[in-house]
């Protein structure tokens, strides 16, 4: 029983070490997985937004492609196929009242023969009655165009190609008009589109399998490129998409959009590498901080097993000294020595009468040779030593004497001799006790080390006992408490930290003394000053060493207010954009969040503004990133001059920019202050020698209650701002809520 409750403590701390290791390990894995699934998720999220741009702004364009169509079908039927091609697509003609004029998009009439009548800004087959998309045109009597994405050519390009059916004035079927568009308007021409640097952007055929991609500042067509929906995501609703076989050498997080009408699928994708960089960061502190933590558990772990070996051998020591003891007592190991008075005669010597063999043994002679002779002729040393005087002194005044010393002569021992008065003498009981000396003043000196080591300890360390009375404290604890100016030791720690914090700490003593290590966390009341320190604290239980039971418990209590501080530090960074000092999209988010609920719960207006630089990318490419991270902070600067201090302002990512305009009187207000934004960024930016020309284009939504959630105020914020860019930029466009608000109401 004895090997196994040896074998149970010298386990305890190590299977405690090897827990919490296991834990903090466990704990910093599984933050690690969690961390990277979120950075992924976001990644997904980033490639599937900007992927669903892509699907819109190219669905935009086909879409006012197919009403230039529409329009030439209405203007050619109205007058009687006497509508020009050359007519309808100059400057000033009907196309270019739908589609910017520096498209210049491709346009041919074929009659009914399939024979091309007429063509515009680029090259058509002169006969199309064979073809498969003339005749499905010819044969349909539907008004609706058609879409296909023929090949143009060997090197993998090819067309969106959008024809509808002419007819005459008596229905029949009297020719088609025919608009090509290039994908690689919708790649390489939109400016909100930016992956970041390995980034792709692609928009591929279905019908085909031809694709339009950009890489980079790189463009080109291909033939082989597929990528294929990542199972799981149709419930998340992400469309994440997986290459069938790599694009390049880089590995990326794809993300894509269907476009069923035009047989198109946009895809986008985000380098891993850039998308998880902030991920990659985080994880290297987080084992940084781990592996120190866990040096430090070891250091701990290693002392308290120094500490507590020390102990065992302290006892083990002391329980030998009383085995010692009572086996000498059992054999009557004391030296007895019966002393009759000589006085005047044997000038004041004492006779020895009697002495046992211990005595004998001291003296150095036979018990019989001793007895009758003057003890202080046997040993002259006990004269000098003053013994003589003792048993005088004793003896006269009938008060015994029991005393230890060190001998001052011979071989230096420790002595314990009792002295009491008989009949005309002394009887004298002597025992070595120089072994016993040594041991205490080894445990002594032990006990001073093990002290020494605790007071070096920067936590707080103490030993309650059962009736929760301090036992121990070491020189860290001693000073708290002074601090609160009181005495510990001997007292009961419910009369010295009152009944409200006793009462909070009962549950963990009462679990301590169940024989159960617990760990727990504890702040102390704020100061004066508004801090407040917060420990880590953990009690260990003593247990008895021969039956096992608890007898005390060991606080160990550790200052850790400086780390939580630094975790709330970083937190507080973790809302800030590091770039220019504004609120991130995490920040911006909860910010919008808070205000909707305080619009809805009040009934006032407030506005979102969501803008972005126009012409930023060809600064940025033109004079380099620390040029356009300078253009970035001067238009984060004036921005935060030309707003109030109770608006919020942030950057969601790159040159996008939004703005919250609480407790609006008037739509008025956000269209005012949305054109002095136009008009303060409209002025030339001075970049350390460095002109840069931009302006902006800002989207303007309004929310008054309702049911509209933040991301539905953004993307209704983003597609205004959508509006305003195609209105040629450096404007503003502005528009209603869910909830039916228009511009130029009351508040």
């Amino acid at each position: 029983m004895s090997a196994w409750r040896e074998l149970y403590r010298a386990a305890l701390l190590p299977a405690f070490e090897a827990v919490v290791l296991a834990a903090m390990w466990a704990a910093v894995y599984w933050q690690v997985r969690q961390e990277r699934a979120a950075a992924r998720h976001e990644a997904v999220l980033q490639s599937h937004a900007q992927a669903r741009t892509l699907a819109e702004n190219t669905g935009f364009l086909l879409r006012q492609v197919d009403h230039a169509t529409h329009l030439f079908k209405l203007k050619f039927e109205e007058t009687e196929g006497a509508l020009r091609v050359q007519d309808f697509g100059r400057r000033d003609g009907l196309l270019a009242s739908l589609l910017p004029r520096r498209l210049a998009l491709p346009v041919a009439l074929y009659g009914p023969d399939g024979r091309l009548a007429a063509s515009l800004h680029g090259r058509f087959a002169a006969q199309a009655g064979a073809e498969g998309w003339f005749r499905a045109v010819a044969g349909s009597h539907s008004d609706m165009a058609q879409f296909s994405n023929p090949a143009a050519g060997a090197s993998h390009a090819w067309h969106i190609r959008i024809a509808r059916r002419l007819d005459g004035a008596d229905g029949r079927f009297a020719g088609a008009v025919v608009i090509l568009v290039d994908p690689a308007l919708f790649v390489d021409d939109y400016d909100r589109l930016e992956p970041g640097p390995g980034g792709y952007v692609g928009l591929l055929s279905r019908d085909t399998g031809l694709s339009t991609n950009r890489i980079d500042e790189r463009v080109f067509n291909d033939g082989t490129l597929a990528f294929t929906a990542a199972r799981g995501d149709a419930a998340g609703g992400t469309e994440e998409a997986v290459a069938r076989r790599p694009v390049d050498g880089t590995e990326r997080i794809y993300a894509f959009r269907d476009m069923p009408r035009f047989a198109l699928t946009a895809v986008v994708g985000h380098a891993k590498a850039h998308a998880l960089a902030r991920f990659e960061r985080r994880r290297a502190i987080y084992v940084a901080a781990a592996a120190i933590a866990s040096a430090v558990v070891l250091a701990f772990v290693a002392a308290l097993m120094q500490q507590a070996r020390r102990l065992r051998d302290s006892t083990q020591a002391a329980h030998e000294a009383q085995r010692q003891l009572r086996a000498a007592a059992d054999a009557s190991l004391d030296a007895v020595f019966l002393l009759k008075a000589c006085r005047e005669a044997c000038g004041g010597d004492f006779i020895l009468v009697d002495v046992n063999e211990r005595g004998a043994a001291i003296l150095g002679h036979p018990r019989a040779a001793l007895l009758g002779h003057r003890i202080g002729a046997l040993v002259p040393a006990w004269r000098a030593e003053g013994f003589l005087d003792k048993y005088r002194r004793v003896l006269d005044t009938g008060q015994p004497l029991e005393e230890e010393f060190e001998t001052r002569t011979g071989t230096p021992r420790w002595l314990q001799h009792q002295i009491v008065a008989i009949d005309d003498g002394v009887a004298v009981t002597t025992r070595d006790i120089t072994a016993r000396k040594q041991a205490e003043l080894a445990s002594r000196q032990q006990q001073a080390r093990l002290r020494m080591l605790a007071d070096m300890m920067p936590a707080m360390i103490a030993y309650v006992d059962t009736d929760e009375v301090y036992r121990f404290q070491n020189l860290v604890y001693e000073q708290e408490f002074t601090r609160m100016g009181v005495q510990a030791i001997g007292r009961r720690a419910r009369d010295i930290i009152g009944e409200r914090r006793y009462a909070s700490l009962q549950p963990w003593v009462r679990r301590v003394l169940a024989g159960e290590t617990v760990a727990f966390e504890e702040v102390e009341d704020a100061q004066p000053d508004g801090s407040a320190r917060s420990f880590e604290v953990r009690y260990i239980p003593q247990r008895d060493d021969e039956h096992g039971a608890v007898v005390g418990f060991h606080v160990v209590r550790t200052d850790v207010t400086a780390l939580r501080r630094e975790k709330q530090h970083l937190l507080r960074l973790s809302t800030i954009d590091a770039l220019t000092g504004l609120t991130n999209r995490a920040g911006f988010m909860d910010r919008l969040g808070a205000a909707m609920e305080h619009s809805r719960a009040n009934g006032s207006l407030m506005a979102v503004m969501y803008m972005d630089i126009d012409r930023f990318k060809p600064v940025n490419d033109t004079h380099g990133h620390a040029v356009g991270d300078a253009l970035l902070k001067a238009f984060a600067g004036r921005l935060t001059h030309a707003l109030r201090d109770t608006d919020t302002v942030a950057r969601l990512g790159g040159d996008e920019f939004t703005v919250i305009l609480e407790r609006l009187h008037r739509c008025e207000d956000a269209e005012r202050t949305a054109a002095k934004l136009v008009a303060a960024v409209a002025a030339p930016f001075d970049l350390d020698g460095v002109r840069a020309d931009i302006s902006t284009s800002i989207g303007v939504a309004f929310h008054a209650g309702g049911d509209l959630d933040p991301a539905g105020l953004l993307a209704r914020a983003d597609a205004l701002l959508y509006e305003a860019k195609q209105a040629g930029r450096n404007t503003f466009r502005t528009g209603g809520t869910l909830a039916g608000l228009r511009p130029g109401a009351v508040a």
